[in-house]
């Protein structure tokens, strides 16, 4: 299994050593990251599969390799249900993760600084464990995404599993799970919007406007979207591919 970044140098050492390889493709963004095009499309195609992660990272490599459409194989993640919950108890806190596009969110920090209510504060999630992200987002309300050109974006999901609507970046990625009512899609680099939008959900929140109903519908669809169940039935899939090959 080759990770699509060193594709082309792991994948030559491969074939010059006579060993079959899968390419696992993460990030449809990242394929010609650190080789040229001629050296990437001689890695794909002398590989035995390509499994990716997400609808987005699919697409960009059927348009990349048309011709290698029938071995790209879509596999799927699973996100710990059990984990990521909202608390019995929300608070009014933002979250969001300063290590995506730090510019921008500065910016949208700095833009809605004098107009956050005072019952409202943010909260950086950085330097936690696992554990500590889904503690934090168990008891936040709301959660920004910066996503930038992401394979798939878990925080989003992890934020929305923990009961908060999710405003900003879809990454592209994700759009498969980008649901009406709990996520609200800011166009890139729109700092004003976002700051605008972050507002606004505040004030139906606080005048209880919010239909907290819808999120536990959508929690729903997210937990069956991203089972372990449907992990483990595409890598069964994946094991019967390589039987037939």
């Amino acid at each position: 299994m080759i990770h699509e970044m060193w594709a082309a140098r792991e994948a030559k050492i491969a074939r010059d050593k006579g060993i079959r390889y899968i390419i696992q493709v993460q990030g449809g963004y990242d394929v010609f990251r650190k080789a040229d095009v001629d050296s990437v499309y001689s890695a794909y195609q002398h590989a035995e599969l390509i499994t990716c992660v997400s609808d987005d990272i699919y697409a960009c490599l059927v348009f990349l390799f048309p011709e290698f459409e029938q071995k790209i194989y879509r596999l799927h993640l699973s996100v710990e249900e059990d984990l990521f919950k909202p608390a019995e108890h929300k608070e009014n806190i933002i979250t969001y993760m300063p290590r995506k596009l730090e510019k921008h969110s500065t910016l949208v920090l700095n833009f809605i600084a004098r107009k956050l209510p005072s019952s409202w504060k943010i909260f950086p999630i950085q330097n936690m464990n696992q554990q500590g992200v889904a503690e934090t987002l168990s008891k936040s309300k709301i959660f920004l995404s910066f996503s930038e050109l992401e394979g798939l974006g878990l925080p989003p999901i992890e934020a929305a599993l923990a009961g908060n609507l999710v405003i900003g970046y879809t990454g592209q990625a994700g759009k498969e799970y980008w649901v009406d009512g709990q996520f609200h899609e800011v166009n890139c680099g729109d700092i004003r919007t976002f700051s605008e939008t972050i507002l606004s959900k505040i004030k139906e929140i606080d005048n209880g406007y919010f239909d907290f109903i819808e999120i536990k519908e959508n929690i729903t669809t997210l937990q069956n979207k991203y089972s372990p169940a449907k992990e483990l039935d595409g890598l069964r899939g994946l094991v019967d591919q390589l039987k037939k090959g």
